[in-house]
């Protein structure tokens, strides 16, 4: 997560993103609106090799291939650079299942874009987990309801039991271990108005809320990401995928900033950003090396001209904001 930030001039919030996206919609084919169609995406729990149980960490991944989550690197940078386990969830559902797997130096299984650094804001914030659903360690459990303070261990017979007694569940997982995979928008050096209604799935304890954002979202080649005005992200929503209502992945969640405008009689004036990295050259090239032949069987769609308007806005507001917090950064 990024840290508080503050200046004399301009005070800067940069929080790791949990939220949605929004903007105009140019047709009514939605696609991409329902928690259903939210399959490939889910949270996952992240443990530090050694840490405690204060040091386990929250934040959500898409799945964008048989092998492969695509999340946010400031999720695992920290947590896992002495090696890691992660947890994805995989059902919202009273009764779920645990997908694991550990991450070493000899045996890595989160890959961080080389060119991310947390005195950057947003760009480049993009990971990789490798996870193989089809031969990954499950755990089953019950989750904690009611005076239930913590989750049951299951076994996989009572799990399966489950899933033939619950239509809805069995359709639910036999859909998120199915080789459906959503197609990638990428984007080229334009400065752009993304031309779609765009979302992001809030999952906290295995319940799902789709957030959907009214504003107009912005690429712009100079950040290398894009931005839309905020309303209302919460922390944990990191990592989760930036849905077009057509279907597409646009990109990935990563950071709030708050702004002051000025100063006035009636107070401090602020304007706040919800940013997140797309998928350009840049983030393409690591996936390429990253994934190896697995990069080929991806669906990638241009951006340019069916998602996305080309743009004239004056950015020199948010990209002044943007400015200020990496000076911040460099500083402390």
């Amino acid at each position: 997560m990024y840290r508080s930030l503050f200046s004399l001039l301009i005070c800067l919030l940069a929080t790791p993103l949990w939220g949605q996206v929004g903007v105009i919609s140019v047709t009514d084919e939605d696609k991409h609106t329902r928690k259903e169609d939210f399959y490939h995406t889910f949270e996952y729990y992240i443990t530090p090799f050694g840490g405690e149980a204060a040091s386990v960490g929250k934040c959500q991944a898409t799945r964008i291939g048989r092998k492969w989550f695509a999340t946010a690197a400031h999720c695992v940078a920290e947590k896992c650079q002495k090696g890691c386990t992660i947890q994805v969830d995989l059902l919202e559902q009273p009764i779920s299942a645990l997908a694991k797997v550990s991450h070493t130096a000899k045996r890595p299984a989160v890959f961080i874009h080389p060119n991310f650094s947390e005195k950057k804001m947003v760009k480049n914030d993009f990971a990789l987990i490798r996870l193989d659903l089809d031969r990954a360690s499950l755990t089953y459990y019950r989750r904690a309801s009611g005076k239930q303070q913590i989750n049951q261990v299951v076994t996989k017979a009572k799990f399966n039991a489950f899933l033939q007694q619950n239509r809805e569940a069995a359709r639910q997982y036999r859909r998120i271990i199915s080789p459906e995979f959503p197609s990638i928008l990428l984007f080229d050096d334009g400065n752009y108005l993304i031309d779609r209604d765009l979302s992001v799935i809030s999952i906290f304890g295995g319940k799902r809320e789709i957030k959907p954002d009214p504003y107009p979202v912005y690429y712009v080649k100079q950040l290398g990401f894009a931005y839309t005005d905020n309303f209302g992200i919460r922390q944990g929503m990191s990592g989760s995928g930036v849905m077009a209502n057509t279907g597409e992945l646009v990109g990935i969640i990563s950071a709030n900033l708050t702004s002051v405008r000025g100063v006035s009689k009636k107070g401090v004036k602020t304007e706040e950003y919800f940013m997140f990295p797309v998928f350009n050259q840049e983030i393409a090239s690591f996936m390429e090396s990253t994934m190896g032949s697995d990069y080929d069987k991806l669906d990638f769609k241009e951006a340019f001209p069916a998602y996305v308007k080309k743009s004239n806005r004056d950015f020199s507001r948010v990209l002044e904001a943007v400015e200020s917090v990496e000076l911040v950064n460099k500083r402390s």
